[in-house]
């Protein structure tokens, strides 16, 4: 995951990078399923605010399942549904690359 504004802008860009086979059971199990709560693989490649501001942060997400299927959100969080929001919360409290 990708996550670019704030106060910053591009220059505070940070990303997190997550093999979850490799994070350990429970913790791989959790953004696992997560990910499936959020019905992420359908979800639109954006999910954009209807009235960004500049400092608003801007998320992407590429996930990669099991059988190589790969999708790419890019989205604001008020725009997101509960269960991505949820994910990208998880996501935050790891720490960056």
């Amino acid at each position: 995951m990708k996550s670019t504004g704030g106060f910053t802008g591009p220059a505070g860009a940070q990303t997190r990078t997550v093999d979850t086979a490799a994070a350990g059971a429970a913790d791989g199990a959790r953004l696992c399923q997560l990910l499936r709560d959020s019905d992420f693989f359908a979800l639109p490649a954006q999910l954009q605010s209807s009235a960004p501001q500049s400092w608003d942060f801007l998320y992407t997400l590429m996930a990669q399942a099991d059988d190589g299927q790969c999708h790419t959100v890019s989205y604001h969080l008020d725009a997101a549904p509960p269960a991505l929001r949820e994910l990208t919360a998880a996501l935050d409290a790891r720490a960056p690359d």
